[in-house]
C-alpha cells in the first residue's frame, strides 16, 4: 500500500518515505529519500503560483492538474511507479486537506489501478487516515478524458486495460516476426486483460447507474420536502 502525507504532519521514522516536491523537501528540513519523476515541472507549477488570487481557485487548479498529467503523469507507467513506491509514503509540503501533486499522483493510482491510495498524518506508529479534497480526482479524471480517444470506454480504467492488451498483442506480432517463434503467452495476457478491462467497464457502468440513483432520490426528496413545506 502506499500513503500519501505532508512533509510537517508525517512525524515518523517508521516507515519508508519518498518526497515528490520539486526540491525534494528542503524547506522541510526533509532528508529522506526523493522520486524525481513525480515532481512537478517548475515552469507550469511557477504559473500556477502566480496566479494565486489572479484568476478563480478551480481554473487555477484545473491548470495545475491538466499541466501535472500532460507534463508528468501521461508519460510514466503507472503499474511500475506504483511497484517502486509500494510499501512507502508520498511527501510534498501542502497540508492535508489542501491541494497539492501528492493527491493527483493518489487520485492517478486509484482511476487506472483500482488500488486505494490514503491520505494521512502520523506520529511515531500513530496513524490517523485524513479525508483529501474530493475534486481533485473528478479534475484528473477531466484532465486525462481531455482530447482523448476513449475507444467506446466509459471507464479510463478499462481504456488502459485495453490499451495495454492491445500493447501486448502488437508486441507478440513485432517479436513472432522477428524470431519467428511463438508468443502465446504474451496473446493469452492480451485476452485476459480484454477480459478485465469489460469488468472495470462494467463495474464503472454500474457505479455511475447507483450514483444517479441516488441523485435523483436526493432530488425527490427535496421537492417532497419543499411541498410539505408548502402545503
Amino acid at each position: 500500500m502506499i500513503i500519501t502525507s505532508s512533509h510537517n504532519e508525517w512525524q515518523s521514522d517508521k516507515y519508508k518515505t519518498y518526497s515528490i516536491s520539486g526540491n525534494s523537501g528542503k524547506d522541510a528540513n526533509y532528508q529522506g529519500e526523493f522520486y524525481p519523476e513525480l515532481a512537478p515541472k517548475l515552469s507550469f507549477w511557477k504559473i500556477w503560483h502566480d496566479n494565486i488570487g489572479k484568476v478563480a481557485e478551480e481554473e487555477n487548479i484545473r491548470y495545475y492538474v491538466q499541466e501535472y498529467w500532460n507534463q508528468v503523469l501521461s508519460r510514466l507507467d503507472p503499474e511500475k511507479v506504483y511497484r517502486e513506491l509500494d510499501n512507502s509514503v508520498l511527501l510534498s509540503y501542502e497540508p492535508n486537506t489542501e491541494f497539492g501533486p501528492r493527491h493527483i499522483v493518489a487520485a492517478w493510482f486509484e482511476i487506472l489501478l483500482g488500488v486505494k491510495v490514503p491520505e494521512a498524518k502520523a506520529y511515531d506508529y500513530q496513524i490517523e487516515e485524513i479525508n483529501r479534497p474530493e475534486y481533485i480526482k473528478q479534475y484528473l479524471e477531466d484532465a486525462m478524458r481531455l482530447n482523448r480517444n476513449m475507444r467506446g470506454f466509459k471507464s479510463l480504467r478499462a481504456l488502459y486495460l485495453f490499451e495495454k492488451g492491445e500493447n501486448l498483442e502488437l508486441k507478440a506480432n513485432e517479436l513472432e516476426e522477428k524470431t519467428g517463434k511463438c508468443y502465446d503467452n504474451y496473446r493469452q495476457n492480451a485476452c485476459f486483460l480484454r477480459c478485465d478491462a469489460d469488468m472495470a467497464e462494467d463495474e464503472y457502468r454500474e457505479l455511475e447507474n447507483q450514483k444517479k440513483y441516488r441523485n435523483q432520490s436526493e432530488i425527490n426528496r427535496n421537492l417532497n420536502r419543499k411541498k410539505l413545506e408548502i402545503k
